[in-house]
């Protein structure tokens, strides 16, 4: 309570109070220094420190060579079913690519089909008028000749 009295003696404008109020302090003051009694602080009671996590490995012991000791059916049923999903997507990523190696053959040869019609018929064309200048030109020939 030492810090206590310290302030009311020395930090607090008493002169100013209300008469009522000087003598709740004076009252106060009395209390504080008829009490002496040195009192020891309060201390929390130790706790002891929370531990840090250990990473430390699972053990499981091997019964056979090369073999580990089964797990609950629970943890074996959910090991199987990852590997099956496992194996079914890997199957499904290779079916989706043989598909689109499949559509990019179809779409290549559909392609490659109009390419080559569209290279004959330009021969044709080109053939056809070959044939036409060289019939104009035939019968130009025969009408100077004529």
């Amino acid at each position: 309570m030492h810090p206590v009295r310290v302030l009311l003696t020395q930090h607090v404008p008493v002169n100013e109070y209300p008469e009522k109020m000087q003598e709740c302090y004076h009252s106060a003051l009395k209390e504080l220094e008829n009490k002496v009694k040195h009192y020891t602080p309060l201390i929390c009671e130790k706790k002891k420190p929370v531990p840090l996590k250990q990473y430390t490995p699972k053990i499981v012991k091997v019964l056979e060579f090369g073999r580990k000791q089964a797990g609950s059916k629970k943890e074996q049923e959910r090991k199987q079913l990852i590997q099956r999903h496992k194996r079914e997507l890997k199957g499904a990523i290779r079916e989706i690519r043989k598909d689109n190696q499949f559509l990019a053959r179809m779409q290549l040869s559909e392609i490659m089909e109009r390419d080559s019609a569209r290279k004959r018929k330009v021969k044709e064309l080109l053939g056809s008028l070959a044939t036409q200048e060289g019939e104009w030109k035939a019968m130009k020939r025969k009408k100077w000749k004529n």
